[in-house]
């Protein structure tokens, strides 16, 4: 490619950068050794050759917009495991751009079908991103799950049909999905989830190991084997933020 060419295919991640440099808190990481989060430029700059340079920087693209978009409070933006994922198993696959362009439908779907503009209302989508939905489903299952990785499209693809089953639970007013009264956002979990007290508490368990997916690492190892929803309620009861 071409430097021009280059510039054209990196402008629009940029773009997005800068968004994410506007939001309240900034581009934050998870990582305990660092505050700011890998630039997702640098990181397809890095993962991918000439060749699959424009698909990897337009599916980073399109799912931070997504993300923008969707959850426009959310905190954490360590983009570095998933677009490594994404990028080896495109690699693999037979043809590197369609298998992006599939998985790229897949996750900014997602985002649409839990985000702030969906009657789910997740506030963030740090439990995606870390691997805490992932880890849960997999524990339910380890013999038959072991093998599914975090970002994997089989994942992808069951997350897409829980959203669905979500949206059915709420549009029946279900006790755990209820309608919700206003544009509040949704929280399931038994303790606070306000912006000050999210930090707080993924920090500590980044910092203590206790996060099921290292997104900060683009060679991080996805672990299912703890049950990190018990562990995350410890956590949140020892700083007091438990409902």
């Amino acid at each position: 490619m071409t430097a021009r060419a280059i510039d054209e295919t990196i402008s629009p991640l940029l773009e997005i950068e800068a968004r994410i440099q506007r939001t309240p808190f900034g581009p934050l990481s998870l990582d305990p050794a660092r505050k700011v989060a890998s630039s997702p430029t640098e990181l397809v700059s890095a993962l991918a050759n000439a060749q699959q340079l424009p698909h990897l920087a337009s599916a980073a693209t399109a799912f931070a917009e997504a993300q923008l978009r969707s959850f426009p409070e959310n905190l954490f933006w360590d983009f570095d495991f998933y677009l490594a994922s994404i990028h080896r198993d495109a690699s693999a696959a037979p043809d590197y751009a369609i298998y992006l362009e599939e998985v790229t439908r897949i996750t900014v779907g997602l985002m649409t079908l839990y985000g702030q503009q969906s009657v789910i209302r997740f506030r963030y989508v740090h439990d995606f991103m870390y691997g805490f939905d992932w880890a849960r489903w997999v524990r339910r299952d380890l013999e038959a799950r072991e093998g599914v990785e975090p970002f994997g499209i089989d994942f992808l693809r069951r997350t897409e049909n829980r959203g669905r089953d979500i949206l059915t639970l709420i549009q029946a007013d279900d006790d755990w999905y209820p309608k919700l009264a206003d544009d509040s956002a949704r929280n399931p979990f038994p303790f606070s989830r306000e912006p000050e007290e999210e930090l707080s508490l993924y920090r500590l368990l980044a910092e203590r190991n206790c996060v099921p997916v290292d997104a900060w690492r683009i060679d991080a190892q996805a672990d299912a084997g703890r049950d990190f929803d018990a562990l995350r309620e410890e956590l949140a009861a020892s700083l007091g933020l438990s409902s």
